[in-house]
């Protein structure tokens, strides 16, 4: 199920529908057990114990990502993402559903009414265009988010396999409790999806290497570096940092030369495709 594009560089947001696995089925599930009165609690269901709050072990990965981002030093974070990835893959989220207007009619007092009502799941804007699938770990923080949504949950690796069905990059979690919140990228729905631990993009060897080969067509490039663009894993700034020092004593012409070779070399690499969902280029 890898999803192999090139980082974003503000594509437009894509038409996104409700996955099929998450479409509602009715009055009654397909086994035939009514859906009225079902809660987290219910007997039947893989969520018996759930009382909709945070599960415990999202929630120390996610304090463990926040210090490793104050101790500035990306190998932690670096680790603290793959954690943090692992400990969501283990747990299940709620999708928000939301009713919207269906079919619109007329009261015999000529007044235009709702005549039906469907509840969808929601995707918003990243702020890069693209769109981006928010679920939450616990009923509060849906509720802050959206105190109308309707929650739905499902383990995580399934919401991501549904991301990826729907060619939806972006994952969000707890959108507007930033003690909480958490993005999984294009580049990570797959270990996800898979529980499986793997450092972002920008912490991997073989990724630096493909950004460093630049150096070999473009004499003016004297070296480059990846860091951390986002280390908190909120989904605010690209990804990655490309930290491309310069030669010294080079013009705006030359420049612009460099820049574009540079992004020429990035984007035919199926390494830096594959790994790195977006870049800012900073010269130096």
């Amino acid at each position: 199920m890898a999803i192999e594009r090139l980082p974003s560089t503000g594509d437009a947001p894509r038409s996104t529908g409700v996955p099929a696995s998450l479409v509602p089925g009715g009055a009654a599930d397909s086994a035939g057990f009514p859906w009225a009165g079902r809660t987290f609690d219910h007997h039947e269901t893989a969520f018996a114990d759930d009382d909709g709050s945070v599960p415990e072990s999202y929630r120390q990965a996610i304090t463990a990502l926040r210090e490793a981002t104050l101790s500035k030093s990306a190998v932690r974070v670096a680790e603290a993402q793959a954690d943090a990835l692992v400990a969501l893959s283990g747990i299940r989220v709620l999708v928000p559903l939301l009713a919207e207007a269906g079919g619109i009619g007329l009261t015999p007092e000529g007044r235009t009414v709702e005549k039906t009502q469907e509840l969808s799941i929601v995707t918003v804007a990243a702020p890069d265009g693209r769109r981006v699938m928010p679920v939450f770990s616990s009923v509060d923080s849906m509720r802050v988010w959206n105190p109308e949504a309707r929650p739905i949950p499902v383990p995580a690796p399934q919401a991501a396999i549904a991301a990826a069905q729907e060619q939806t990059d972006l994952i969000i979690i707890d959108p507007g409790s930033p003690d909480l919140e958490f993005g999984v990228r294009r580049t990570q729905l797959e270990a996800m999806a898979l529980g499986r631990w793997e450092v972002p993009g920008w912490a991997d060897s073989e990724v630096a290497e493909a950004f460093a080969q630049v150096t070999a067509t473009e004499p003016r490039v004297a070296r480059v570096e990846l860091a951390p663009g986002d280390p908190d894993a909120r989904l605010l700034t690209p990804e990655v940092d490309a930290v491309v020092t310069l030669q010294p004593g080079l013009d705006r012409e030359q420049l612009s030369e460099i820049i574009e070779t540079v992004q020429r070399t990035w984007a035919a690499s199926p390494i830096i495709a594959a790994r790195i969902d977006s870049m800012r280029l900073v010269l130096r």
